[in-house]
């Protein structure tokens, strides 16, 4: 296993609802076998990150690459599609 591999990439992620600001230039790597928690006070941008990896939510502005390869999803189901997808705490 290559675990200098780059499996996710967000790239100044910025998401905004009107003038607020829910994520602010966010960057996330994931090499190949690693696990990460993201933690986070109520109302820090948490879920809106995911939302926007998952194709629930489209970024203002910036990146994503899955695998080294930018993608772009108009859907759940396009991240669904390469393998990306969410379980919700209250699901």
């Amino acid at each position: 296993m290559d675990e200098s591999k780059v499996v996710i990439q967000m790239k100044d992620i910025v998401k905004k609802f009107g003038d607020f600001t829910a994520n602010d230039h966010i960057n996330l790597t994931v090499h190949k076998g690693e696990v990460h928690a993201i933690l986070g006070e109520n109302g820090a941008g948490k879920s809106t990150m995911m939302n926007v990896l998952c194709g629930l939510y489209k970024p203002t502005s910036g990146q994503i690459f899955i695998n080294e390869k930018e993608v772009h999803f108009n859907s759940p189901k396009d991240a669904i599609d390469i393998g990306i997808g969410m379980v919700h705490q209250h699901f």
